[in-house]
This record gives structure tokens, sequence and C-alpha cells, in this order.
């Protein structure tokens, strides 16, 4: 068998740095490690050759760290995560998290996938390459999430295949079509088939019993859907990691917080911290604080963050010490996760912008709305979408209605297929945004991202896609004109420019969004998961109104 010279020569060089023969590139003196293994503080130097920490104790360095009075702890990782959700590209990204100490994400980048297929998965890889943040990406397991939309693109199983085979792909992601793992549904169970002897991730929201024994015996392994104790330690019991998810919109851990610390268990944000939220609080670092906040151990906390995702996903980080990636961050106050210093494959991390080819910015095919694509006819009892504040799920209730009537807080919904420019518009009613007037547009809606609009009247929802249409993606308020946006012309979902211009933009349009009467903390990650048919209860695209516990088009009418 034959080993490359250079692979030789490095692990040569890391045994002679661990002995001592040989000085490191770069030590940490005095640090107060904390070992997420045994649970205790030690005080050593930690000694780094290349990008793996080559020992600790006592060592000397080309570079040197004086990390007297500080914490040492793994680089966190997110264990489930969307990057494109932050709506920005992964090196801006990376720009935000790395220096608030996370260093590595396992990424299902289907959000992209929708909308460019295996191309859009690839992109991201690419990127990755230049960025200091780890990427370890799973491959999209339902693109499109279900036949109940239309998406931009279908990755098959020849797909995954090929996905499966590059370097940095770990894995299945997500696989959301828990009714065709359930009913062993054969293009499903190929897929699963294709990841053997891979990690697959699961998402199974309210699965139990039997049916929960047959998802996980098709060798899913995971789940971040619970939001309920019962669920979660029904799940744990059956051998599956639970996924514990605190957002900006979806916030399980207080919930969950009774099972938090059990090793099975992680905090993930599942890509719903949005940019505004990740510069005034943090991203994982503010996870760890809301985690401490519920009474959890900071130590055990800080597994779930760090050792629980490494053992579920093999990777070679998680723990400070011999032959782990030298990701490492330095923090003034544990409990309160204040960072000094971050330290990612063993040097001081450095990021560069990643300019994206042109064809990734011209995905929106949509035809314009006309008051007459929007227009609902007929009066009756009518099934109304309830939106929950902080929740992704989706309730349904049964009224009379005759039309929007904001004095009800009942308005339109609208999905507009925007890929294949078919002229498809779904319609639906809508309870809780509490607008008294005007709309709101995004080419952001999961996981097909197609546009959704809801609002006070057709014009005013008209107004507002057409808008997006033009910018080729994006988020627009209208109130008898265009009163925000936000552009989104990376595959209509990722802005192009610097995180704090976009936050920026993104503080104008929650602003307009407010001034419409709105409640809700986090509108448009709400208006984005509308769209999702795989999130109970009822949801609208662009086939129509969706009845995910049945997964079944149901008429707006009862």
């Amino acid at each position: 068998m034959f080993f490359p010279t250079a692979d030789i020569e490095k692990l040569r060089r890391i045994i002679e740095v661990a002995k001592g023969d040989r000085r490191a590139d770069l030590v940490v003196k005095k640090a107060q490690i904390v070992n997420v293994i045994t649970e205790e503080v030690i005080e050593a130097d930690i000694a780094i050759c290349g990008d793996i920490i080559a020992g600790l104790g006592s060592y000397s360095g080309i570079k040197e760290i004086d990390a007297r009075d500080l914490y040492a702890v793994p680089g966190l990782i997110d264990a489930h995560t969307h990057v494109e959700m932050s709506m920005l590209a992964l090196s801006e990204f990376a720009r935000l998290v790395v220096p608030r100490g996370t260093t590595a994400v396992i990424a299902d980048p289907h959000e992209i996938a929708n909308v460019l297929g295996k191309d859009g998965v690839k992109l991201l890889l690419d990127e990755a390459e230049s960025s200091p943040l780890r990427l370890f990406c799973l491959v999209p397991s339902c693109v499109p999430s279900s036949p109940l939309e239309t998406s931009g693109a279908v990755i098959n199983v020849e797909d995954i295949s090929e996905l499966l085979e590059l370097d940095g792909v770990i894995g299945l992601a997500e696989v959301m079509n828990y009714p065709g793992v359930v009913n062993a549904n054969t293009d499903v169970i190929e897929k699963i088939l294709a990841a053997k002897g891979k990690v697959i991730d699961g998402h199974a929201p309210g699965l139990s019993d039997k049916a929960l024994n047959a998802y996980i015996s098709a060798g899913i392994s995971s789940d971040h859907e619970s939001t309920t104790h019962d669920e979660a330690l029904e799940k744990l019991r059956s051998g599956m990691w639970i996924m514990i998810r605190e957002g900006s919109a979806a916030r399980n851990l207080k919930a969950l917080k009774s099972i938090a610390g059990n090793r099975h268990t992680m905090l993930v944000t599942d890509g719903d911290r949005s940019v505004t939220d990740i510069i005034k609080e943090g991203y994982l670092d503010y996870v760890f604080r809301r985690a401490v906040e519920e009474g959890i151990d900071e130590i055990k906390a800080l597994q779930m963050l760090t050792l629980n995702p490494a053992e579920y996903f093999g990777i070679n980080a998680g723990i400070i010490a011999p032959s782990r990636f030298a990701d490492i961050v330095l923090l003034e106050n544990l409990r309160q996760f204040r960072v000094k210093e971050v330290i990612a494959g063993g040097k001081i991390p450095e990021f560069k912008l990643f300019r994206h080819p042109e064809w990734v910015k011209r995905t929106v095919r949509a035809k314009k709305l006309t008051l007459e694509d929007i227009r609902i006819d007929r009066a009756g009892k009518a099934r109304i979408i309830e939106v929950y504040d902080g929740e992704i799920v989706t309730g349904e209730s049964v009224e009379f209605v005759s039309g929007i009537d904001v004095s009800r807080d009942i308005l339109k919904a609208v999905v507009v297929e925007r890929h294949l420019g078919s002229g498809r518009v779904g319609k639906a009613f809508v309870r809780g945004f509490g607008f008294q007037r005007g709309a709101i547009a995004q080419s952001i809606a999961h996981d097909a991202h197609n546009i959704v609009a809801v609002g006070t009247s057709d014009e005013e929802i008209c107004r507002a896609v057409n808008r997006v249409i033009e910018l080729q993606g994006g988020i627009v308020v209208s109130d008898g004109k265009i009163k925000a946006e936000l552009p989104l012309p990376v595959a209509g979902i990722m802005s192009d420019e610097k995180a704090e211009i976009v936050a920026e933009k993104l503080r104008r349009v929650e602003e307009a969004i407010k001034e419409l009467g709105c409640r809700l903390k986090s509108p448009v990650m709400t208006l984005s998961f509308i769209a999702l048919p795989v999130i109970p209860k009822l949801k609208v695209t662009d086939l129509g109104l969706v009845d995910v516990v049945h997964f079944r088009i149901v008429d707006m009418f009862t």
C-alpha cells in the first residue's frame, strides 16, 4: 500500500512534537483546559502541530499564546443547521460565528439544493474550502421535501450516491418524508440504502409507538423536531440522539431542559438564527448561555455543543486532546462564554470574500402576479392556518370566511411558483400575523423557496410579490408603496453583501413589518415556514392548502 510522503512526514512531525523532540508550531501556555470527558478543569499547555493537537503538558513553540487565567474549551459544533437560512453567504456567516466560538457546522444544504440541485451543494463545498469554519456536509435526502410543492431541482438516489463520495460529505441529511419511511416507500428506502454505513439524520415530528419504531428501524438515528418532554424521552429510550433546537423562531430548550445534558442530546440552531440575532446576541455561544440560564450545568451544556455531536457524527473534534483538530476557544468567563481568542485549524482565523458565479443569481423565473391570479370568489366555512409566535408548527381552525377580515386577523397568504414560470399560485387564509394594512412577500419559503406572501389586500400582495420577482429574490414590505426591501440574489435566498449591510436592511424590513401591526417576534422566519409541507399541521404551497398530518392537498373550504 502506498502512502504519500507528505502524509508520512506530517504524522512524523506530530509525533515528534508530542514527545517534545520538536518545537510545536503553536503552544497555548498554561490554559485552564475544560475536559468534556472527565468533566474537570486542568491547567496545561496545548501543543499544536499544523491543524492537530499534538499534546497536553509542558511544551515550547515557535509561536506561543499566554493563556493564564483563560479557560480553553473545544470549538463549538452546530450539529444541525442550514447555513443558507442566515441569508448570508457561507464566507460571511463564518466571519460572524467563528470569532464567537463556533468552529464547525454539520450542514444540510437542502435550501440551496431545492433551488440549484446537486450543483448548489457543490457550490457550498467549494466556498467552504476557503473558510476557517469546518463545514461537514450531509446530502439532502428530500429535494423536494414532499410531492406537495414544486422545487427548482430534484436530488435522486444517483445524485445522493455521487455526492456521498465527495470530501467533506459525511452522511444523509434529515429524512423529512417520514410517512415514506413508515410506509416503506421504495424511493425513500433506496436513498437510505445509498447511505448505508454513514450517519442518517432524522426528522420525525410527533412520531410515536410503532410508527416511531418503524422509522428508527430504517437506520435513522437522530431527531431535532421534539417539542415536548414525553416525545423526546420516548425517542431517547428508543436509541435516538435528540437535538434540542434553540433559534430565533423555534425555541424548544425550555420544554426539553429536563433531558438536556444526557450524553445523547445536543444543542442546535437548525439554521434558525437571523443575521440580526447573530450580530446582537451570538450564535452557538448564545445557545450555550441560554442553556446555563435554564439551569443546565455549564460542562453538560458544553458537552452538548462539542463532544456529543463529534461522537454522533464521528468527526475528529469536540475535545481538547492529542490527535484532535486544533479548534480551541479561549474564554475569559466560562458561564458567560466570553471569548478572548479563537484558534481554528491551529491558526488565528482569517476570512476571505467568496465571489459567486453569475448563474446562481438568475433563479427567479416567476410570472408577475395579477389581481385575478389570487382572487378568492367563494365564501363559506374555511380552513385557516394558525401561526404561533416562536413555533414553526401551525394549527388549523375552521370559521366562516367571505374574504380578508382584518378585524378577526384573517389575512390572505399566497405561494407563487418561481422555478419553472408555471404561473401556479396556492392560496390560503392565515391568522396570527396581526397586520392592519399592507403585505410582505419573500423568496425564502422552506423548503422549495417559492415566493410566499401574506397581506391585507390583493393589491398589496401583488405589489410585494412583483418586486421580489424584479429583485431576483428577497424580502419586500408593501404599504401603499414599497416601504422596505432586502435583496437576496444568491439562489433567491442569500445576499452577496456584508453581514452588517444585510442586518441593517433586515432591520428596516422588520421595522416596516411592525408598522403594519405585526406582533410576531420573528415574522420573516414565521412566514417562511407556513409553506413547509412537512411540519404539522396546515400549510400552503404552490399546489394549494396542505394537510400535513394526512400528507395531502385539501380544499380551502370545508
